[in-house]
């Protein structure tokens, strides 16, 4: 099977070959990876061969990005969406974040128009270069976003956010809202332009280590419209869904299959998320993406990384929606490009399905 075929038949609940395999690679880990054996031209995506591509799409403010400090370690920069943060040269870690482009509802009407579709913040030529390579590969090409929470915390600040959701849902819902038309307008700008998708891949962190950050009613009267409304634009091309969460979603999953999504990523092992759990309440009803502990990956025994990811194999396997093989977040410096090689060998081997 191709990579396409092969994520195709996990996203909508059928065999393939072998359980597919997708990653998340830290800016760093590639660096020390090219130093330990990784050939400098090639990326891990492509030495891995990993079977999911993305082409992101741009719904934030489109300010112009702007340098505003550079020391040897870190530099401070004003971003697209507005916001200003630190962050290491090499992006090891998550950034510090300094300040938002909107403090109030005066600024964000005064704002919010920015948020239109606009064919001109694409590189047409780009994309299309792009995913005629991948095509030619054989991946499974999804159009990606960042919707919802993760989008607006970008406009007025996480605080600001939480507070807003208890506070002023109305203005929150404006904001999701917003958000959800100015996806699906600019996903039908790649439509209108003969870009062929094979699914959508949404980034909309809901969670921290303890559960969601705010209530599973919360989000069903705030979130829960503008995800379906981008959810069923998606479905209306025939694209399944892909939602990534950090932080532990558990509660939240009933909501989440109802506001229809195909697959929940990543998963996270550290945050207290349990892949058999999920698979045993939800695995009719949905593929999952990830639960493998990333510091099994880098511990000193390999034995431990074997039972982690023959584990997490053996459980997804088990799974009537589908399962795709990731870490629980991504892969950080701490795993070498020696023990990465082994994980993908042990995947392979391991994951090949009856």
């Amino acid at each position: 099977m191709t990579s396409r075929e092969r994520v195709s038949k996990a996203l909508r609940h059928q065999q393939p070959d072998r359980v597919p395999i997708y990653e998340a690679f830290w800016e760093a880990t590639s660096n020390s990876w090219h130093e330990e054996g990784l050939p400098e031209d090639v990326s891990p995506d492509d030495y891995f061969e990993t079977e999911i591509r993305l082409i992101g799409i741009d719904n934030s403010f489109g300010f112009a990005p702007e340098e505003v400090e550079r020391t040897a370690d870190c530099v401070v920069v004003r971003d697209e969406w507005g916001v200003l943060k630190r962050d290491w040269l090499d992006h090891r870690s998550t950034p510090e974040l300094l300040g938002f482009p909107v403090a109030s509802k005066a600024e964000w009407d005064e704002v919010k128009d920015r948020l239109r579709p606009d064919p001109a913040r694409v590189d047409w030529e780009g994309v299309r270069r792009e995913c005629a390579r991948w095509r030619e590969q054989g991946k499974f090409i999804c159009l990606a976003a960042i919707p919802g929470y993760e989008a607006t915390w970008r406009k007025i600040g996480p605080e600001a956010l939480l507070t807003a959701i208890a506070e002023d849902p109305a203005w929150v819902i404006d904001m999701y809202e917003r958000d959800a038309e100015m996806i699906v307008g600019m996903a039908q700008l790649h439509l209108d332009r003969g870009i062929e998708f094979d699914g959508a891949w949404l980034w909309d962190d809901l969670a921290y280590k303890n559960g969601p950050l705010f209530s599973p009613r919360a989000y069903r009267e705030q979130l829960l419209p503008s995800h379906r409304r981008v959810v069923d634009f998606c479905h209306a091309q025939d694209w399944p869904v892909i939602l990534h969460s950090c932080g532990n979603i558990t509660s939240l999953v009933p909501d989440l299959l109802a506001a229809g999504f195909d697959c929940l990523q990543s998963l996270e092992v550290k945050a207290g998320v349990d892949l058999g759990f999920l698979v045993r309440e939800y695995g009719r009803h949905v593929c999952f993406m990830g639960g493998v502990d990333v510091r099994a990956l880098f511990a000193e025994d390999e034995a431990e990384m074997v039972r982690e990811v023959t584990t997490k194999l053996d459980i997804g396997m088990a799974s009537p929606g589908g399962y795709i093989f990731h870490s629980d977040h991504s892969i950080p410096p701490q795993v070498t490009f020696e023990r990465y090689t082994r994980v993908v060998e042990l995947v392979r081997r391991h994951g090949v399905c009856a």
